[in-house]
Parts: structure tokens; C-alpha cells; sequence
């Protein structure tokens, strides 16, 4: 059997080595600059108690030789500074499961007064079951919760608020099961899953509701010319590659990003990470 993370790293060393400072290689300089977007999404339902709740958001982190401990560490310092009241990671901490242990180790401790929180993406299932158990251990010992198949209900002035996700669609084992309880006893709910190719199965779950969702996993094509990307990680191709989007009456939003993998290049597709406020709509 192939060892899929061992073929990765043998990879990653080799094009690790490719320069990413020199602006010569803009392509190649564009992977190594990390971009702040800020939105405001204003929703019907959001509850007086949530009105102006920031959320700090990245994911696809992919850690290890294109993404290396200094990267890291001011990755940590932006999401802290933006004093946002959750943190959330999207998952692919690194290009497989010790990779992605890894990052852990290294990833300073963070805090928000509603916590913060990790799912899982493909990436970080490229291991053995006790290798993932060990870096859910490692996710746990720097204050962060895991969300695998799992919902959280956190209060704030009154209301409340489920944060949920399932398990990676393509390496684990999704289950709506635990999340349906919680999301129907909150006034709103934020689905988090790595990737988005879970919304729309989302949408199929008897008595599974949310109000925003939030993915990752496409890097936003990471190479996109005249509006399409070269090669889609995506079931739907270029349908969730990137930004702010409907899905039936559902708020969605699909990251580029932090890191790169298999080649630090990106052309058209920036790395990303996110400050969301979320604003309850004025009524008359």
C-alpha cells in the first residue's frame, strides 16, 4: 500500500526549495502573501444577542516546506489581532497527519471569548487512526477544540449560537447525526466543513438547519486563468471555487486559503484569510 504522506513529503522537499521572495516569480511570490478580508453580512434571522459578532477565519494552512515556522507564527499574530469574539480553522494544518501535528506544536496558543476551533480536511486524515488521534491530543493541548462530527452551543447576550462541522468529506467519515439536536436548539448556527461540497449534502439532512456556512479545500483554484481554475479539488468544479455566494436561502463563503500545495504558485487566486462580521438586518 502507498504510504501517500511519505510520497508528499518526498515531493515537498524537492519544490520547497523554490524560491518564493523574488517578484521576478510572481507566481511563486503570489503564494507567499497572505491577504485580510474583511466582510459584513447582514442576516434576517440573526438574533439580537449576536448582532456585530466577529469571526477570525482561516484554513488550508498546509504546513511544512512551503509553509514554515516564521509563516506560522504570524499567521497566529494576524488572527489574534483581529480580536475577533470566535476563532475558526478550516482544516489541511499540514500535508498529512504528522504534518499537521506538527503545526500544532508550533501554533501559539490563541484566545476569543467564544473559544476557538478546529475541523478536519483531507489532508489531515493522510495517516494512520492513532496518528489522528494523536493530533486531536495536540489540537486539545493548545486550547483549541476539534469539531469531528461534533456541534458546540455557545451563549452570548441571550442567544444562541451552534458552531458545528462533520468529518472530511473525501478521507473520513461525515455524520450529520450529532449536529442535529444542537443546531435545532440554537437561534443560529454556523456550519463549518472543510469542504464545500458538504453544503449541498447538507441541505438534504432531515432536521439539520444552518444559517452561515463557511469552507475551504479549494484553494480558489490556486491557479485560475480567465475566470476558471486549471485543475478543480472540487465534486462541482468551479461552482464553490471562491467568495460570497447563495445556496438556496443559505449564506456561504468559500476561502482561497493560506498556503499552497504540491507547488507554491498561485496566479488569481490570493491567499486568504478572513474577519467576518455578522449584523442582524434592520427592521422597521
Amino acid at each position: 500500500m502507498i504510504d501517500r504522506g511519505a510520497l508528499l513529503r518526498r515531493l515537498l522537499r524537492f519544490t520547497g526549495r523554490i524560491p518564493t521572495k523574488h517578484k521576478l516569480l510572481y507566481p511563486f511570490w503570489q503564494s507567499a502573501q497572505l491577504n485580510l478580508v474583511t466582510s459584513t453580512r447582514h442576516f434576517d434571522c440573526l438574533p439580537e444577542g449576536l448582532d456585530n459578532l466577529s469571526i477570525a477565519y482561516a484554513s488550508d494552512i498546509h504546513y511544512g516546506p512551503l509553509f514554515k515556522r516564521d509563516r506560522v507564527l504570524d499567521l497566529a499574530r494576524r488572527l489574534q489581532e483581529m480580536q475577533a469574539d470566535i476563532i475558526l480553522l478550516g482544516g489541511d494544518y499540514g500535508e498529512d497527519t504528522a504534518s499537521s501535528h506538527a503545526f500544532f506544536d508550533v501554533f501559539p496558543l490563541l484566545q476569543a471569548p467564544l473559544g476557538v476551533y478546529a475541523v478536519m480536511g483531507n489532508h489531515d486524515r493522510m495517516g494512520s487512526d492513532r496518528a489522528f488521534g494523536h493530533l486531536l491530543d495536540a489540537i486539545r493541548r493548545g486550547g483549541i477544540t476539534p469539531l469531528v462530527n461534533q456541534a458546540v452551543l455557545l451563549q452570548r447576550g441571550g442567544a444562541r449560537l451552534c458552531v458545528c462541522s462533520v468529518d472530511d468529506v473525501k478521507q473520513g467519515q461525515p455524520d450529520f447525526g450529532p449536529l442535529r439536536d444542537m443546531a435545532k436548539d440554537a437561534d443560529f448556527t454556523i456550519f463549518v466543513p472543510h469542504s464545500p461540497d458538504m453544503f449541498p449534502a447538507a441541505l438534504k439532512q432531515p432536521d439539520f438547519k444552518f444559517d452561515l456556512g463557511l469552507a475551504g479545500h479549494t484553494h480558489g483554484g490556486q491557479l485560475v486563468i480567465w475566470g476558471h481554475s486549471l485543475h478543480s479539488s472540487s465534486r462541482y468544479g468551479d461552482r464553490f471555487r471562491s467568495g460570497w455566494m447563495r445556496l438556496e436561502d443559505k449564506n456561504i463563503m468559500v476561502t482561497h486559503g493560506v498556503g499552497t500545495s504540491l507547488l507554491p504558485i498561485r496566479i488569481g487566486a490570493p491567499a486568504q484569510i478572513h474577519h467576518i462580521t455578522l449584523r442582524r438586518t434592520n427592521r422597521v
